[in-house]
């Protein structure tokens, strides 16, 4: 298994987006060493050569220029909070629940449930094109009740209305692209 230019463009923007300072990834042979400090990682086989060795301590001076390695082509160190640093970026977890929140929030000022996607994938409103919608506009839902269903690479799943309800309107055109969290249908809850 090598790296394609898509998985180093994948990888750049993981890092970019991160906390580190720096990175190394080592697959198959193959070695990726990145740094946001304008030197090689510690401990890197680059560093070794004259810069900073792996059993650096802390408060070590900084590894010189290195030898062969054009150090035009890396980036200049930033400071925390200077323009050009990364930004905080917060957890997958913390949008999530910061999600869930609001969503609680919103259901309990209107009275009305959205039932979101579980994933990305095709929305299908029927368990086949030839068969009729779970649900429609009007009709009274349970909450095990399935009012839909998600298709991700093959593998189908059966969205529930979550809530005791009426169906009040349905957010998405079947057969369309959804992404993680897309409202797809409004219940008005029953009190």
């Amino acid at each position: 298994m090598s790296l394609t230019a898509s998985d180093l463009q994948a990888l750049l923007a993981a890092f970019d987006a991160s906390a580190w300072d720096e990175m190394r990834l080592s697959l198959a042979g193959e070695q990726v060493q990145l740094s946001k400090t304008g030197r090689p990682p510690a401990g890197s086989e680059i560093a070794g050569a004259g810069g900073r060795s792996a059993a650096a301590e802390p408060g070590d001076l900084p590894a010189p220029p290195l030898a062969g390695v054009d150090a035009a082509r890396l980036p200049p160190p930033v400071e925390e909070g200077a323009v050009g640093a990364p930004a905080e970026v917060a957890s997958v977890a913390a949008v999530e629940a910061a999600e869930r929140r609001s969503e609680a929030l919103l259901e309990n000022t209107t009275g009305t449930h959205r039932v979101t996607a579980p994933s990305v994938g095709l929305f299908w409103r029927a368990p086949d094109p030839s068969a009729p919608p779970f649900v429609e506009i009007g009709q009274r839902v349970e909450p095990d009740d399935p009012v839909c269903i998600v298709e991700v690479m093959k593998l189908f799943n059966h969205v529930q209305a979550g809530v005791t309800g009426t169906v009040r309107s349905v957010e998405i055109e079947n057969g369309a692209m959804v992404e993680h969290g897309q409202a797809l249908f409004v219940i008005e809850k029953e009190a």
